[in-house]
């Protein structure tokens, strides 16, 4: 998975690092091992520029320094390390890299919201929680509802209500053939399950639970993510996709099953993709890999749930376990689908491996899911299709512009649907991209977009750009916004402005406060700016760059004039600054240097309808990047139009009555779209677009004329 590196607070650790000396001294712990700061970083799960400006700053002190390089003992290593641990139990604020983050988590979204099974895997995951958990004791859970989910689908009669696993373990259970699997699931035998009984009271309560089977219901796959470390999970880049994201996929992905459709989830897990094929879909036609072999057992298990009396010989046949990027397999099948994993930790020996093999693998940033994509592409014939749950991040972040290129060659995208935040504890919008491989340059004539409840199908070919996959706009949309780009007046701020960053603490704890203080100045946070207004809070800073982890050259905070523009969000909101005023990493700086063109009539541009109109279409983004400011047009309007927008942003910035100021918004936008040789009637379906009412679009359209 694609995450952000939120910075921890360990300056707590200057006493353990004292310690530590102090111990060193004394012989009580030799050093076993030096580390790099490389190898400390990947230790800490942090960047190697994060572990510099710590150093920098004395967060971190390294033992010794060779050749210029610092180096870092085991005992130092380990002595952070548990105290970063500490922290995030604590539930810091600020953290390491999210995908660090331990602990246990339930996805509520996994399975319907009606199952009877919801509540039973939460009493489940909160016993847990409270013992000391092991791999056996895992095991056994997940084997107590396996056998009782097998009981209830193959009419198994029992007498008991609770602690199955024990007498399925006494012989006082039989199920067939399917012995075979709950055995591999729990190879311990009534050895392992009588240390476990011999524990706490709290380990005897996970066997009192009860489960009941649904169709096609994932219930061992819910149960499985719960209990296990979410530690792993992030790091693996696994995510359990939600029921109602999978059952979406699997429809109309064929328009007829023959019988002969061959189909793979070549990252498998305990099997949700291939549970909820259409019913007319054999065991014979499906397949499934993994490389977790405990989720392998569980998919077998699950579809010997969904495929009555399949025999255990062909369920290990189907569903086995594989690396489906460096394993030795190499055949084809009409449709590959699942969700690939994101952000995997690979081996440094697999990433050579990966770099030889694959063309997405050797940018700077190896990403899993790329080239499982790019795998999938290779594994199905031409006619085949791909339906994955990806990152929105595929389709306009730079560094996943290989894999773009690579489906512009030879792959249809026939749908896109942009999804949100759908997976449980994760802040990373989704989508499901579904590929058919063509062997032809890629072509937008017939794709299908669906956005909540926006759905429409393109039905002409536009121009496509690897740099930047923006689907989401109808025909209609992208003709007007290529109309208005394409003006011979535009102008764009690429190569004409200096853009730089809020600034990045390292320690807001420490370092921002409520209170001026000595040395302290305002300093600003994204909720500050308002469109065309900066509305400051309580929050003061003492300018003193080398104690921030991340801070822009000072010529930008203290400029004569300068634009901040919030960095979070899908609104383009820019407020004027000459009071050389700081801000923090959620309020970035822009400063035009377009000749002719005013700051203050570039500010009214990128707070018009008609420049949100445009970044909404052609950029997806939750965060207003820079390379995205640089693309959006801005006409090259005459001294005396200009005057006139300016004398109206004087007007809006001091405006208190909110009926006057967007009487004075308006003016502005007509204005602008003056400027942009709008017509009246491209105005008019650009005010709609942006969701003006028919009453409000009447009163706005006079201020044009």
């Amino acid at each position: 998975m694609i995450f952000y590196l939120i910075i921890s607070q360990i300056d707590d650790c200057h006493a353990d690092y004292q310690e530590f000396q102090q111990e060193e001294a004394m012989g009580k712990s030799p050093v076993q091992k030096e580390y790099s700061l490389s190898e400390f970083c990947s230790k800490l799960s942090v960047s190697e520029a994060t572990g510099r400006n710590w150093i920098r700053l004395g967060k971190i002190r390294p033992d010794r320094e060779y050749q210029g390089k610092p180096y870092f003992s085991r005992t130092y290593t380990e002595k952070i390390l548990g105290k970063l641990q500490k922290e995030e139990a604590g539930f810091l604020k600020a953290r390491r890299n999210k995908k660090h983050i331990s602990g246990n988590s339930m996805d509520r979204n996994y399975i319907l919201r009606d199952s009877p099974n919801l509540k039973k895997i939460a009493q489940t995951a909160e016993r847990m929680a409270r013992v000391s958990q092991t791999d056996m004791l895992l095991r056994a859970v997940l084997a107590e509802c396996a056998i009782q989910l097998l009981c209830q689908v193959y009419g198994v009669q029992t007498p008991f209500k609770e602690c199955f696993l024990l007498h399925y373990l006494e012989g006082e259970i039989a199920l067939g053939q399917y012995d075979e699997l709950v055995r591999e699931l729990f190879p311990a035998g009534k050895k392992g399950y009588h240390e476990i009984e011999a524990g706490k009271k709290g380990e005897k309560e996970l066997f009192q639970i009860s489960y009941v089977p649904e169709p096609n219901a994932d219930i061992l796959g819910l149960l499985y993510s719960s209990l296990k470390n979410l530690r792993e999970r992030k790091a693996a880049g696994s995510y359990y996709t939600p029921t109602h994201i999978v059952k979406e996929m699997t429809k109309d992905l064929y328009e007829s099953n023959d019988g002969n459709l061959t189909i793979l989830d070549p990252c498998c897990g305990t099997g949700n993709f291939l549970l909820q094929l259409p019913e007319d879909f054999s065991l014979e036609q499906i397949a499934g890999r993994d490389i977790d072999a405990l989720s392998v057992i569980l998919a077998r298990i699950n579809l010997a749930l969904k495929f009555k009396d399949a025999p255990v010989s062909l369920l290990r046949k189907q569903i086995k376990p594989g690396d489906f990027l460096l394993g030795e397999e190499s055949e084809t099948y009409d449709l590959i689908l699942g969700n690939p994993p994101w952000g995997f930790q690979f081996e440094p020996s697999a990433e050579s491996l990966l770099c030889e093999k694959f063309r997405t693998a050797k940018g700077k940033h190896m990403e899993s899911y790329e080239m499982f994509l790019e795998e999938a592409v290779k594994r199905t014939p031409v006619g085949g299709a791909v339906a994955f749950v990806l990152p929105e991040a595929a389709l306009n972040v730079k560094s996943h512009l290989e894999i773009r290129k690579f489906l512009m060659e030879q792959a249809q995208i026939e749908e896109l649907n942009y999804l949100g935040d759908v997976f449980g504890g994760v802040q990373c919008p989704s989508i499901i991209m579904k590929i058919r491989k063509t062997g032809r340059p890629l072509d937008t004539c017939g794709m299908k977009i669906f956005d909540g409840s926006r759905k429409f199908e393109i039905q002409i070919s536009r121009k496509v750009e690897a740099e930047n996959f923006n689907f989401n706009m109808t025909d209609e949309e992208y003709e007007l916004m290529e109309k208005i780009m394409g003006r011979k007046h535009m102008v764009f701020l690429k190569n004409q402005a200096d853009f730089a960053l809020g600034i990045v603490t390292g320690n807001n704890r420490k370092l921002v406060r409520s209170q001026k203080g000595e040395k302290g100045e305002i300093v600003l946070k994204g909720s500050d700016i308002r469109k065309y207004k900066i509305v400051p809070g309580d929050t003061y800073l003492a300018y003193e760059p080398e104690k921030f982890q991340q801070c822009a050259k000072t010529e930008f905070y203290r400029a004569e004039e300068k634009l901040f523009y919030r960095f979070v969000g899908n609104q383009l909101v820019f407020a004027y600054d000459n009071q050389r005023r700081l801000s923090l990493n959620s309020c970035n700086i822009l400063i035009p240097r377009i000749p002719q063109l005013h700051i203050k009539y570039i500010m009214a541009v990128l707070n018009s309808r008609i420049a949100q109109f445009i970044y909404r279409r052609k950029f997806h983004s939750l965060k207003v990047l820079r390379s995205s400011l640089e693309q959006l047009p801005i006409p090259a309007a005459s001294e005396e139009e200009q005057k006139q927008i300016i004398l109206l942003t004087d007007q809006i910035a001091s405006e208190e009555d909110t009926e006057k100021w967007m009487e004075c918004y308006n003016a502005i936008d007509a204005r602008v779209a003056a400027a942009c040789s709008l017509t009246f009637q491209e105005y008019e379906k650009i005010l709609e677009y942006e969701g003006c009412a028919l009453p409000e679009i009447k009163e706005i359209i006079p201020f044009v004329q």
